[in-house]
């Protein structure tokens, strides 16, 4: 009685770790590495690729002699896994180096969410530039240096005047001379900023913001001087009504300690830094039916259609792609004509790629289309989908129209009806594709053997171990209580 209560108990158990075990997700933290042989003019790269997160985690980047930290960015790539939208994130850090030359990046590790990753580093070579081979000098940034001296707060936005749903870059810089002659401390600044990021974010605007953990300094020129920029705050909004944006004056204050040469002072003192305000005109867009209901930027169309050549009933795949600067994450889908004599179209998924560079953001998002054509000959599916937005640059509407045209019928067509009514069957295509009325669907149902079921490898060696296992455990089982 008590051997099978304790195998009811323990089947019971293995088979829910099973199943767990056979569910679990993939959620290990890598590593990437940019190009490793480059010229002086490219930056390299480290990033951070964090599965199944939806949250942006701080993440301190090494330090690699011979480069400088350039800032980092962040992209957001949302899939679909078992019905589920996982949302992976990519932080990327950029150094720039600063002379040509052969540089060995040591093994490091770096620490995301309590787990340490590892990488083992690698070998960079970076070329010389093919017109100057000198080392890298600072970046020069338009700036009117303020009367108040070497050391100053500036926020300054990419753009004066823009449409309204057009993106404006902010960015929120502590300005200090190379020659300054006292050193300053930030103190408390995680509190502060809250404060001043509150006042500055725009009302009724759609942000992406880049997240900024380290404070290193870069050299920059600001009136062919020598200045270090330390950047606070960076972020992309996109207004979404056209309202005049006005930005107030921030405060940051520091604590100014001893001089750097000179008699050390009795106690360090508080010191303020005050930026100018900013204003920024928001345009409406110009008159047109769908005003206020169109994205805003610059785009164009990637399309892939899944194969030339289908027959009546049969299911194909059709993916509209729009990529560009931009919204990316609120580009709706494209609009499609009523037009269902010739094809019913079922509505899409979608999934986008976004990345924030600080200045821009960029991306693309895929709509993935299932179409089922009700009679032979060319379909072109120019007159079955359209996608309007606005180009800021041309201020003009423009609209995205596909250029694949449906092959329905013909020769071969015949070939592929039996292996997509089986692929579908099987779920090898990835996509349940609804029924629709009509007997189209069903072509070449009758050859199919229902007894033939398609088996993944994976899946088959997975089953396999798990018998063996059990079948191992039940022999030590037996074993025991039989000595």
């Amino acid at each position: 009685m008590f051997i099978e209560i304790f195998l009811k108990y323990f089947v019971l158990f293995y088979l829910i770790s099973a199943v767990t075990f056979g569910q679990a997700i993939d959620n290990d933290i890598t590593i990437e590495l940019g190009q490793t042989n480059f010229p002086i003019e490219w930056p390299f790269t480290i990033s951070i690729i964090i599965p199944n997160s939806d949250s942006r985690p701080s993440v301190l980047f090494p330090d690699i002699p011979g480069f400088t930290k350039k800032g980092t960015s962040a992209s957001v790539t949302p899939s679909e896994i078992g019905g589920k939208t996982i949302t992976n994130q990519v932080i990327t850090q950029n150094y720039q180096a600063r002379a040509p030359g052969r540089f060995r990046i040591p093994p490091f590790s770096i620490e995301v969410n309590d787990e340490t990753v590892q990488s083992e580093g690698t070998i960079v070579v970076v070329r010389p530039s093919g017109v100057a081979s000198g080392p890298v000098t600072s970046t020069a940034v338009t700036l009117a240096i303020p009367s108040s001296g070497a050391a100053f707060l500036s926020l300054r936005a990419s753009k004066a005047t823009l449409y309204a749903g057009e993106d404006v870059a902010l960015t929120l810089s502590f300005f200090i001379a190379d020659n300054y002659p006292y050193r300053l401390q930030f103190r408390a600044l995680d509190k502060q900023l809250q404060t001043i990021t509150k006042k500055i974010r725009p009302a009724n605007a759609w942000e992406e913001s880049v997240g900024i953990t380290e404070l290193n300094p870069v050299p920059v020129l600001v009136g062919g001087k020598k200045f270090r920029e330390y950047r606070l705050y960076q972020s992309v909004f996109f207004p979404l009504a056209n309202r005049t944006l006005q930005l107030p004056a921030v405060t940051l204050w520091m604590e100014k300690e001893r001089p750097i040469i000179g008699p050390p002072s009795a106690k360090p003192e508080t010191i303020t830094f005050t930026s100018k305000p900013i204003t920024i005109a928001v345009r409406p867009l110009p008159a047109h039916p769908l005003r206020g209901r169109v994205p805003v930027g610059t785009f164009r169309l990637e399309e892939n259609l899944e194969r030339q050549r289908v027959r009546v009933g049969q299911s194909i795949r059709y993916t509209f792609t729009v990529t560009g600067e931009g919204n990316i994450a609120t580009l709706p889908a494209p609009a499609t004509l009523n037009d269902t004599t010739a094809v019913d179209i079922f509505p899409p998924k979608e999934r986008h790629t976004i990345e924030n560079n600080g200045t821009q953001v960029t991306g693309r998002k895929l709509f993935t289309y299932f179409i089922v054509p009700h009679q032979d000959g060319s379909i072109p599916l120019v007159n079955r989908f359209q996608w309007i937005y606005f180009n800021p640059h041309t201020a003009r509407y423009d609209t995205l129209r596909p250029r694949a045209q449906l092959q329905v019928g013909g020769k071969g067509a015949g070939l592929l009806a039996n292996a997509t009514v089986q692929a579908a069957l099987s779920g090898t295509t990835g996509e349940v594709v609804p029924a629709t009325t009509g007997n189209s669907l069903y072509s070449g149902i009758e050859a199919i053997d229902s007894t033939q079921q398609s088996m993944s490898v994976p899946a088959l060696i997975r089953s396999i171990a798990n018998v063996l296992i059990v079948i191992m455990l039940l022999g030590v089982i037996f074993v025991f209580f039989k000595k």
